[in-house]
Formats: C-alpha cells, structure tokens, sequence
C-alpha cells in the first residue's frame, strides 16, 4: 500500500517544494514586500489540492495570480512552474507549454527561468505517466480480485451443488431400493405368509401339500431376489472410510497407524469426498517434504462431528506457506461449516473438522 502511494506523494512533496522555492527568491531576493500575498495564495491552492481533487480549471487561478503579480516581480514568472506543472500531471501537454509564450511577452530575460519551466513540465509527465501506471495497476489487481473472488464463489456452488445432488442420489437410491424390495420380495413373502396362514385351515392332505410346495418356492425365489438384490447393491469401487483404509494401506514413503472410531455411517457421501481429499494430500506433503518414518491417521466420528487427524514424525526439509491445493481444501471445509488447520511445529499435522447432519447419512 505504501508503494501504491508513492507517486501521489511525490505530487504533494514538489508543489510544496516550489512553494519553498518561491519562498526563498522573496527573502532573498529585492522584491516588493507584498510579494508574500502571491506565495500565500499559491500555498493555499497547493494545501487544497493536497486535500482534495480540484476541478483542473482551477490552474486558471494560478495563472491569473502569476501575471498579475508579473509585471512587477520575477516571482510572477516562477510561480507559473505551479500551473504548468498543473497541467502536465493531468496529461494536458499542449496546454502547459502556454505558459512559455508569456516569458517572451515582457521584458525579463528567458533564460534560467524557461529551464525551470522545462522543469517542471517534465517532473509532470513524469508524475502523470507513474499515476497512469499506478492506475493501471490497480485496475489490474481489482480485475485479478474479482475474478479470484468470483471463482470462489463459483466453487462454493459448486460445493452446494455437490453436497444437494449427493442427497438427491441418496435418496433417489433409497426409493429405489424400495421399490425393488416391494415388487419382489414384498409380493413373494406376502403370499407366503398367506399360504400358511391357509394351511393350518386345510383338510385335505393332497391340498396341504401343494400350498406347502407354493410356499417353499415362493420362499426359495425370495432368497435368490434377496441374494440379487444384496449383491447388486455392493458397490465394486472402495467408499467411504474403506477408501481412506486403502489411500493409507497404497502409500509407500512411510509406516502408516490408521485407527478409527465411532460410527462411520453417520458420515455422508460429500463428506467422505473432502476427507479422502484431505489424506491424500497430507500424506503427498509428506512425500515431497518431509523425512518421517511415521504417521499416524486418526478417525473419529461422534454424534455430531468427524475428525480427521493426521500427523508424522518428521521434519519440513523445505519450508513453504500453504499451497493452492490447501487452501481449496480449506475453503471447502469452511463451505460445509467446518474447519481445516495445519501446523509444522512438530512435525506434519493437518486437522479437518466436520458437522454432521442431525439425520446422519444413513
């Protein structure tokens, strides 16, 4: 912020410093003593535009107040370095080198002071072409903000849209699941019950025995339905916290103590998603970055929260902030109104808190 603030700085820090100037050529100079009344007004004009954006009509004033007082003092044509240098910083070059034309308008020698016009004119561009570059600078970094905070917001629905469409599809699954039990082993075990229900009612035996047949093969199709069912339901991929049991068991570069607690079912399915996430980058840190031996994954689920804890034994060869990949993984787990931490005091530990729903996943 204080770079940002340089160039207009320097804008203040010279206008005073000509005031000075013109402070000087009147104390040491032979002019009228009345003189002072120019410098006091070109100080206050200077003091206001430190405080506030003047209109660049104003230059007028100046220029007005320097050939009044020309006639009669060269502070005149010094005071006129204010104006031009007025108008360089607002970029209105062809206008500042008016204020030349007026050194050949009376009788006072050009020399030293076009040079310190000339001055002044380039100590302007130089100011109005360092505000353009701070300007631009700033359009820049508002454009990377917003886009950055865009792309979190994005993320953020994202994350939203993940979490209501795993509720969707869970709930979607389960009324499938009901609907399959409902046709099949719902209309079998129902006849079966029936049939017995009847054959306690039966007289004859040729009767009693066909219903008990019925029954058995209306309890024997059940069984295959339900062994069917069971099976297509078992998912061929690793879920939940088999998943994070694998991501340990597959990883090389150090021993692993994985232990867990509670009931895993009451974790849901995007949940599981950020955990997994979680793990494989810690144990990726400590790959890359650290000389552990150990690590020791911790995974406990109560009533209301799942935590996920994961620390090793070693040290941080490379020293480094947090990367890309922490950060998302930071901003999603406040996203599902938990919290994500890291330290490297003693050695690598990443914790990653989580609510759980009152309902729970199952």
């Amino acid at each position: 912020m204080k770079a940002a603030m340089e160039p207009q700085l320097y804008v203040h820090t010279w206008r005073f410093l000509m005031v000075g100037v013109l402070c000087h050529l009147w104390v040491f100079g032979q002019d009228l003593t009345n003189v002072w009344i120019l410098i006091l007004l070109l100080l206050a004009l200077a003091c206001l535009r430190w405080r506030f954006a003047l209109p660049l009509w104003t230059v007028v004033i100046d220029v007005c107040l320097c050939l009044v007082y020309a006639p009669y003092t060269t502070i005149g044509y010094y005071g006129l370095a204010l104006p031009v240098f007025e108008l360089a910083v607002r970029g209105r070059v062809l206008i500042a080198v008016l204020p030349f034309a007026i050194l050949f308008l009376y009788e006072a020698t050009p020399g030293l002071l076009f040079l310190f016009l000339l001055q002044a004119l380039f100590v302007g561009l130089f100011a109005w072409a360092a505000l353009g570059n701070q300007h631009s600078y700033k359009l820049e970094v508002d454009k990377q903000r917003k886009a950055r905070y865009e792309l979190e917001r994005v993320k953020l629905e994202l994350l939203e849209a993940s979490e209501s469409a795993s509720q969707q599809a869970e709930l979607m699954e389960r009324y499938r699941i009901a609907r399959q039990l409902h046709d099949h082993l719902g209309h079998d075990l129902t006849g079966a019950s029936l049939a017995l229900q009847a054959y306690v009612h039966m007289q004859e035996p040729e009767e009693a025995r066909e219903l008990l047949e019925e029954v058995q093969k209306r309890l024997e199709r059940s069984t295959v339905n339900l062994r069917e069912t069971v099976h297509n339901l078992t998912p061929v991929a690793r879920i939940g916290v088999e998943s994070l049991e694998n991501v340990a068991q597959q990883f090389q570069y150090a021993a692993i103590r994985f232990h867990r607690s509670g009931d895993m079912l009451l974790v849901s399915a995007y949940q599981w998603t950020l955990l997994e996430a979680c793990l494989k980058e810690a144990l990726t840190n400590v790959a890359r970055h650290s000389n552990a031996t150990q690590v020791r994954v911790e995974l406990q689920v109560t009533a209301s929260i799942v935590r996920l804890l994961i620390h090793d034994n070693g040290t941080m060869t490379q020293p480094s902030l947090a990367g890309s990949g922490l950060r998302s993984l930071q901003m999603r787990a406040r996203a599902m109104g938990g919290s994500f931490s890291i330290s490297r005091d003693d050695g690598y530990l990443l914790v990653c808190v989580l609510p759980l729903s009152k309902e729970g996943a199952g």
